[in-house]
């Protein structure tokens, strides 16, 4: 009985743990992670199904202007970190740098503060490293 309550408390913490609020979808098992400057969110597939590999999709719009939207799939909860890099590999802003638990996740970059030319965005996850070109035009 005891295990049982230890369990359910652990299972409604893990939002505080997180930092993050959770909100129900539609029904087909949405779950919505909101971050302090980012959106970032998880969404389990019509079938509740797990993404089978790590992948790191083409940004879209590409070109963009002024703002992106990068998907990403993680098969396993995993400390990930997602940031975008200027031409010369300087890093321009981290997206997310924060343990995730696995799913489907989209976040969007505000390129409003810089300008036009090539940059990448960088995903590493696990032992996972990929990287994408995105185009910024003004």
């Amino acid at each position: 009985m005891k295990k049982t309550i230890i369990y359910i408390v652990l299972i409604l913490a893990i939002p505080i743990f997180l930092q993050a609020q959770y909100q129900g979808g539609v029904g087909r098992g949405d779950v919505m992670v909101t971050k302090l400057n980012n959106v970032i969110t998880n969404k389990v597939n019509e079938n509740n199904t797990l993404p089978a590999s790590f992948s790191l999709y083409q940004n879209f719009p590409n070109p963009f202007n002024p703002s992106t939207k990068i998907s990403y799939d993680i098969p396993k909860n995993s400390f990930v970190k997602l940031v975008v890099l200027d031409i010369l590999g300087r890093e321009v802003e981290t997206l997310v740098n924060d343990v995730q638990i696995a799913g489907r996740y989209e976040t969007t970059f505000d390129g409003s503060q810089i300008p036009s030319g090539i940059y990448f965005a960088r995903l590493k996850a696990g032992s996972y490293e990929h990287i994408i070109k995105m185009i910024m035009l003004k």
